[in-house]
């Protein structure tokens, strides 16, 4: 097999029985094996050298991420795998496959790593987890956390998605006797006291200590851990559902199974088919004597083992032999002809599994993969275009009408929208939650009348949803909207919205603002992260007569007056009041409100469309040397970016300054060559080519003029 792009980096220490095989099953693929020792005082460095790794010696700080970073820091090829030295690489050809084929804006993959569990001598129990072990090698993607150090917020905040994959690792590191499992469980127990003493209200840290305290018989302790961190932990459709799973098992452990009930039931309107759930729900019906309760728990659980949903397996499901399984429900059946039923199993009998490696792209089959969410009023006809580009994309159609009085509802009918009615109140959020409110898919698309979906993007958007790990939560789609100017002539802007976005139930996730509504704050609270997406929208909405235009200017004004009264701090709103004004050629108000926005603080995009804003502002006025100011501004936030380079070069030839002028349109037309596809400011306004070429024509022949003279 032929070598690949690719550095695998391990720690070890004390891994002489195990590390030539773990680097025996990566040599076939990998250009370079790099080996941190963390202080053995046995022969596994003479043996990782012997089998051709690059061995270095890292001192052992109790920080796993620590140790990691230091390998990756070695790393010399462009993708980089991670193992452990009681880990063998199965599936190498799969590899080979994932980096060929990968494509630009994937920035890491998730391997399948599958463990044997003996804890607490219990029967060999087989576990799958989801991890993200093979990524780009980039400086930006570090370990992060002293222990279950994690490495996919890096890659995520880099702007980057990621994938499932074929890869198989197989994990020897919980199959281990009574005493060494002991031994390890309080060595990690000790490292998650230092973790939690550094960050006390972290969810992710006290489950994890919560899980060793059960496994050490420290129930006590576990459930201190696990109210905490029910109390701060975001749904981000892994950690939540478990702590609740937790939960509940500690409480059917002391028999409280009115409580375990709750737990688990919560736990399930977060994820579906979970069996540990529904197992737990029926145990705890059975032992409150409720047996057709139990019966059809039981019978749930069933299902729900058969289930292929890949976000289940990524937080683990139950391992319950089958055998038994149909017993409890033998046992049920005959209880409801009169039959006493026997005792149960104890539940500390049961473990997490997964008995296969995760399959991707799977769904609940009771729940559609993708809601169409809306809002409309007298839209009879913009709407039938709109539903028209949806057409075989969306399983669920939600239409909240606020007030139409012509055929609107008649139309959304006809295209099997469920339509729902609402007072208008002047508040766009209120009444987009509405829909949110009925909307089952596991994601949303919100779009208004008159907007619709390109056929392009319409033809992989179940595909793009379909490849989302779950950590990504929001995606980032393309808007373009023609903007119909004073003159009659016709400006196009392009931004980036999360137009699409998971369904982690409403009220936890919710539109906030009465006009240019947001839902990011909401998908970030759930722990999702939001990246960028190939799909493209098309708005028609400004690009309409000008009195039509002048009225939807005026009541996006009188929205926004109210949203900044409410809520004085919100930079948001302020940024796009500032929008508002400057379209309704207010510039001097308008840039009372960018700068406020400015000193409130805007994230970088915002940042870099306010302040390149105020440079056209200026400009507007004939304060070209202030223009120029703000333009740099903006570009020092997003560098390559074309708008403000292009009102700093207009200030410029204002200025008489013919040489620098020259020299800012000639790298203008060189970045609407090489323009990438994603947005890095808020908004980009598309640029005419043909003019910037007849400005640089001018300004040469000025240049000529000026050296004869």
């Amino acid at each position: 097999m032929e070598r690949l792009p690719l550095s695998v980096c391990i720690i070890a220490r004390n891994e002489q029985q195990r590390i030539e095989q773990c680097i025996a099953s990566v040599a076939p693929v990998a250009a370079q094996i790099v080996v941190a020792d963390t202080g053995s005082t046995d022969a596994t460095i003479e043996r990782a050298i012997q089998c051709g790794a690059e061995v270095f010696s890292v001192e052992w700080k109790d920080d796993f991420a620590a140790a990691r970073n230091a390998s990756l820091a070695r790393a010399n090829q462009p993708w980089i795998l991670v193992v452990d030295a009681d880990e063998r690489l199965i599936t190498p050809g799969a590899v080979a496959a994932a980096i060929r084929n990968v494509p630009a804006d994937v920035g890491g993959l998730l391997v399948a790593v599958r463990s044997i569990s003996t804890a607490g001598g219990a029967p060999p129990t087989l576990y799958a987890t989801q991890v993200l072990r093979l990524f780009r090698n980039n400086e930006c993607f570090r370990y992060e956390g002293i222990i279950h150090e994690q490495i996919l917020p890096a890659v995520l905040r880099a702007g980057y998605r990621c994938l499932p994959s074929s890869i198989v690792v197989e994990h020897e590191g919980y199959n281990l006797d009574p005493q060494s499992m002991q031994q390890k469980h309080r060595r990690n127990l000790r490292l998650l006291d230092q973790a939690v003493e550094r960050q006390p209200e972290s969810a992710f840290y006290r489950f994890h200590r919560a899980k060793i305290a059960m496994a050490l018989g420290m129930l006590e302790r576990a459930e201190d851990d696990l109210r905490v961190a029910l109390q701060h932990a975001r749904n981000d459709g892994i950690l939540l559902p478990q702590v609740l799973n937790h939960a509940a098992l500690l409480a059917a452990v002391h028999q409280r199974w009115r409580q375990s009930i709750a737990y688990a039931q919560q736990s399930l309107t977060l994820l579906p088919q979970q069996p540990m759930s529904w197992f737990l729900i029926g145990e705890s019906f059975r032992a409150l004597g409720d047996y057709w309760a139990a019966l059809n728990a039981y019978r749930h659980t069933e299902e729900a083992l058969k289930a292929d949903d890949y976000r289940v397996r990524i937080v683990g499901t139950l391992h319950i032999p089958h055998q038994e399984l149909q017993e409890r429900i033998a046992q049920m059946e005959r209880a409801l002809q009169g039959q006493a039923p026997t005792s149960s199993i104890p539940f500390a009998h049961y473990h997490y599994s997964a008995s296969e490696p995760m399959k991707a792209n799977a769904k609940s089959p009771d729940r559609p993969l993708l809601t169409l969410a809306m809002i409309v009023r007298n839209e009879e006809e913009m709407l039938p275009r709109c539903l028209e580009s949806v057409r075989g994309v969306v399983e669920q159609i939600v239409a909240v009408d606020t007030g139409s009085s012509d055929a609107t509802i008649t139309v959304a009918e006809r295209y099997g929208a469920e339509v729902y009615r609402f007072e208008w109140c002047d508040d766009f959020a209120a009444a987009r939650n509405e829909a949110l409110r009925h909307a089952r898919g596991e994601w949303i698309l919100y779009l208004d009348a008159d907007e619709t979906l390109t056929p392009e993007s319409a033809s992989i958007l179940r595909n793009v949803l379909q490849q989302q790990p779950l950590q990504v939560g929001g995606l980032l789609c393309t808007i373009v909207s023609p903007h119909r100017q004073d003159s009659g002539s016709v400006e196009t802007h392009r931004g980036a919205y999360p137009r699409l976005f998971r369904n982690y139930g409403y009220p936890r996730i919710a539109f906030r603002g009465r006009v240019h509504e947001q839902i990011t704050p909401a998908i970030i609270e759930c722990g999702g992260g939001i990246v960028h997406s190939p799909i493209v929208i098309y708005h028609s909405g400004y690009n309409i007569p000008r009195e039509h235009l002048e009225a939807k200017v005026r009541r996006n004004y009188r929205l926004l007056i109210q949203h900044v009264q409410e809520e004085p701090l919100n930079a948001y709103a302020w940024f796009q009041l500032g929008q508002t004004l400057a379209r309704m050629r207010l510039f001097a108000e308008a840039e009372g409100a960018f700068e406020l926005a400015l000193q409130i603080g805007l994230s970088p995009p915002l940042r870099a469309s306010a302040t390149a804003a105020m440079s056209y502002l200026c400009g507007a006025q004939g304060r070209y040397a202030e223009a120029i100011d703000w333009a740099e501004q903006s570009l020092r936030v997003v560098p390559d970016q074309a708008i403000a380079l292009a009102y700093k070069a207009h200030a410029l030839e204002a200025l008489g300054d013919i040489e620098r002028a020259h020299a800012a349109f000639t790298e203008l037309l060189s970045r609407l060559d090489r323009q990438p596809e994603q947005l890095a400011v808020g908004f980009e306004i598309e640029l005419d080519r043909a003019a910037i070429e007849r400005k640089l024509q001018a300004l040469s022949v000025a240049t000529v003029s000026t050296m004869n003279a």
